[in-house]
């Protein structure tokens, strides 16, 4: 787990650090914002990867037929609504420490491995519903690690015009 720890740093500072500023300071958009609009297109993604089974168990007919697929399809969905909510809470603290990075390494790690697996049996006969899952894992990777990123350091903020002082003398024009 150390190794993975190492690795999942350098993941987070030298990639989606970087890229988490550069979205906040191009667009405005926070952390915690980008892994929600990541979750968002993670379950989009993942609707379209199960619809093709759910809708073959339901032509099939018979309850006993479709209950599994419709369940994997709702449990898919709690799964990211659930992370989606966490995102939500945690965007209301002001720190720049992010307790989530520490919290969330196993799951990353999980869901690092289901990518890894996904792309290992994607071949050339993939399918609709296999390139929406892999979709599906590569928006949820990508949440997880912009929600592990750490909030703007206040300098950084200054400079895309944000100001949080009372003493406007303290500003320097550009």
């Amino acid at each position: 787990m150390r190794r993975f720890a190492a690795f999942d740093d350098n993941l987070i500072d030298r990639l989606f650090q970087p890229l988490a500023d550069r979205i906040a300071g191009r667009f405005g958009i926070g952390r915690f914002l980008a892994a929600t609009l990541c979750l968002d297109g993670a379950t989009l993604a993942w609707l379209l990867s199960q619809a093709g089974t759910v809708a073959d168990a339901v032509s099939k007919g018979g309850a006993a037929a479709c209950w599994m697929p419709v369940f994997t399809l709702l449990l898919g969905l709690v799964a990211l609504t659930s992370l989606r909510t966490l995102f939500q809470r945690a965007s209301g603290g002001r720190a720049t420490a992010n307790p989530l990075r520490q919290a969330m390494r196993l799951h990353r790690a999980a869901v690092l491995l289901l990518l890894l697996a996904r792309l290992a049996r994607l071949g050339f006969g993939a399918s609709f519903a296999d390139a929406a899952d892999l979709a599906m894992l590569v928006a949820a990777t990508a949440s997880l690690y912009f929600g592990a990123c750490s909030g703007a350091p206040p300098l950084a903020r200054r400079r895309q015009g944000v100001c949080h002082t009372a003493d406007w003398s303290a500003v320097r024009p550009r």
